[in-house]
C-alpha cells in the first residue's frame, strides 16, 4: 500500500490501517475497490479517493483532500468550492461564517466576492466573521474590527459598491471606523468610533 501523494490534514495512519485491514486476507485480484474507496472516503478530511492496483502486488491511493477556507457555524467546515464538512480541528485560523438556513453554497460565493475584492484591491485587511441572520441580512466583520452591513437585497451589487468605496477612504479614515452600512439604495452611511 502507497499513498500517491503528501496529505496535509489527513491522517495517514487512518489510511493505511483502513486499508490494511480490508486487504490483509485477499487477493490482488480479489478486492472490491468500491468498498475500499468508500471506507477511506469517511475519514477526515479525505474528499475523494482513487484506488488503483499495480502489478504485481502494490495498490495505490491517490487523496483528494477538502481544503478548509472558513468554519462554518463553529461545528463544521466550508472548502473551497463551498462543500459542508465535518472534520477534526486544525489549528489554522480561519474566518467564521454562520448562517440560520442551508445557504452555504450562496453565501460562499459572497465569502469568495469580498474575499477577492480584499485581494484585488490590495487591501490589508481580513474577513474575521461573516454572519447572515433570520430574515437573511449580512453583516461581515474584518479583523480589524470594522463591521460591513450589507443587508438582505443585492448583495452582489453592494459588495462591488463597498469596494468603490473603500479605494476612496484613506488610511487614517479606515482607523476611525466602527461600521459601514451599505444597506441604503441610494449610498451608504458610516458609523465612527
Amino acid at each position: 500500500i502507497t499513498l500517491g501523494q503528501k496529505t496535509l490534514n489527513v491522517n495517514e495512519s487512518d489510511i493505511f490501517r483502513i486499508a490494511e485491514n480490508y486487504l490483509k486476507n485477499k487477493s490482488f485480484f480479489n478486492i472490491n475497490m468500491d468498498y475500499l474507496k468508500n471506507a477511506i472516503e469517511k475519514v477526515d478530511w479525505v474528499r475523494n479517493a482513487n484506488i488503483r492496483r499495480s502489478y504485481p502486488n502494490k495498490v495505490i491511493i491517490f487523496l483528494e483532500e477538502y481544503k478548509p477556507v472558513a468554519l462554518w457555524n463553529n461545528n463544521f467546515y466550508i472548502s473551497d468550492n463551498g462543500e459542508i464538512f465535518s472534520a477534526s480541528k486544525i489549528k489554522k485560523k480561519l474566518p467564521n461564517i454562520s448562517s440560520f438556513t442551508n445557504r452555504n453554497i450562496i453565501i460562499f460565493e459572497y465569502f469568495s466576492l469580498i474575499s477577492d475584492g480584499i485581494l484585488n484591491n490590495k487591501i490589508d485587511e481580513k474577513i474575521y466573521q461573516i454572519k447572515e441572520n433570520e430574515i437573511r441580512s449580512l453583516t461581515v466583520l474584518l479583523a480589524s474590527n470594522v463591521a460591513i452591513k450589507f443587508g438582505s437585497q443585492n448583495i452582489k451589487e453592494r459588495i462591488a459598491i463597498f469596494f468603490k468605496a473603500y479605494k476612496t477612504l484613506n488610511s487614517s479614515d479606515l482607523k476611525k471606523i466602527r461600521y459601514i452600512d451599505m444597506r441604503y439604495s441610494n449610498g451608504f452611511s458610516i458609523g465612527w468610533k
